[in-house]
């Protein structure tokens, strides 16, 4: 075998991740993977929008008989304030007004001379608490008029301010959609992870199962075919799960939500963190690919490397209902579960900016450590055929 290598390193590792990249992106199954993932992300943003507008928002009111001058007006406003429109329809007498209610052309009566709000069914007690607060209103301005007030001293008189809903914890009401979508983060990235790093994988294990890798070392380093697999296959891996990223963002919009900013800005960074989760898992993945010949061994061999990862996945349920706990904390910095959990607290707004540089930090020094050993073990076994090298033989090579 020839040891001549090619001058241009850069070309070598550009060469092996174009072709990682271009077998990936030419598969159906990438393909198919990808749109089935961002249509499912979209429909849960349109079936929240359609859950939210099941309680239908319009409010059609029969009327009949003499009423407060101003209610109209009156319960245009009110209704307002619990973001509901109005329509009021006039009839001459309140049985008019009643087989309207009856007849499911009205979803509510109000019938002045008796004094009476008449619904079909139910009493729905929003629009009971509604109707009520817009009568009492034009009964006091119908008043105010009476005693000699203008017209500004009346809208004076009926101005006022509401109060604002505070908790003495700070609590928003918005915790539980901030968990629900670092959650589904989470279990975006464990399953892009473990995807892609399969690929790099069984990858690494059919080019040696198959000799290929004898071939291409003779024009190349077993380190840039490590990086250009690592890469090209990254490169594959990023555009699904930015386009998953990016149908996340738009289904927030769809479901027409009020979402916390936290939210909107995790989001984007959550590409940060899976480059980081990508590159430690998918380098592991590689060597664990290394040991073996057989890809019957394959998935033996990377069992510490899956364990630790299902680990992090199963951190993100077991510490995911309280961001904010030491434990929490501590365990979103550590290298191999920062990936998964970190995004998590982050857009539950429990992560300050020194956690989560404290975490990059860590992460990008696991993985040099891990590119490091990598690279030393993968040169010296990528030859190495037959029997499977265990993980404590692999260990003895760094030195």
């Amino acid at each position: 075998m020839s040891d001549e290598r090619p001058a241009d390193a850069t070309g070598v590792v550009r060469l092996v991740a174009r072709r990682e990249l271009v077998e990936r992106l030419r598969a159906r199954s990438f393909a198919v993977a990808t749109g089935l993932l961002v249509v499912i992300i979209l429909a849960i943003g349109v079936i929240a929008r359609l859950n939210s507008d099941e309680g239908d928002d319009a409010l059609d009111v029969a009327l009949a008989g003499d009423v407060p001058a101003g209610f109209e007006e009156a319960t245009g406003q009110i209704a307002a304030l619990f973001e509901r429109t109005t329509t009021i329809t006039p009839f001459d007498d309140a049985d008019g007004a009643r087989a309207a209610v009856e007849d499911g052309d009205a979803d509510v009566a109000v019938a002045g001379d008796a004094g009476q709000v008449v619904f079909h069914e139910d009493v729905d007690q929003q629009v009971l608490a509604l109707l009520q607060q817009a009568w009492a209103n034009a009964q006091v301005q119908e008043s105010l008029a009476g005693a000699g007030l203008d017209e500004q001293q009346v809208t004076d008189a009926l101005t006022t301010t509401s109060l604002e809903a505070v908790t003495i914890d700070g609590d928003d009401g918005n915790d539980g959609l901030a968990l629900l979508t670092g959650t589904l983060a989470g279990i975006l990235l464990f399953i892009s992870l473990q995807t892609f790093g399969t690929y790099v994988l069984t990858g690494v294990v059919e080019e040696k199962a198959t000799a290929v890798v004898e071939l291409l070392l003779v024009r190349a380093r077993g380190s840039q075919m490590l990086a250009g697999k690592v890469i090209g296959i990254g490169t594959a891996a990023l555009l699904q799960f930015a386009l998953a990223i990016a149908a996340a963002l738009a289904s927030l919009a769809i479901s027409d939500i009020e979402v916390p900013g936290e939210i909107w800005s995790a989001l984007p960074l959550t590409l940060v963190w899976f480059l980081g989760g990508y590159a430690l898992y998918s380098t592991l993945f590689a060597l664990a690919g290394s040991l073996v010949s057989r890809q019957e061994d394959a998935q033996a061999a990377a069992m510490p490397i899956m364990s630790v990862l299902l680990l992090a996945y199963v951190m993100v349920f077991t510490f995911g209902s309280d961001p904010e706990s030491t434990v929490s904390t501590v365990m979103s910095m550590l290298p191999p579960i920062a990936p998964l959990l970190m995004p998590m607290r982050m857009a539950a707004g429990a992560a300050s900016v020194v956690e989560v540089a404290v975490a990059l930090v860590l992460l990008a020094l696991a993985i040099l450590v891990a590119w490091a050993v990598t690279g030393r073990i993968y040169e010296q076994v990528l030859l190495r055929r037959g029997t499977r090298i265990s993980w404590r033989d692999a260990a003895s090579l760094i030195r």
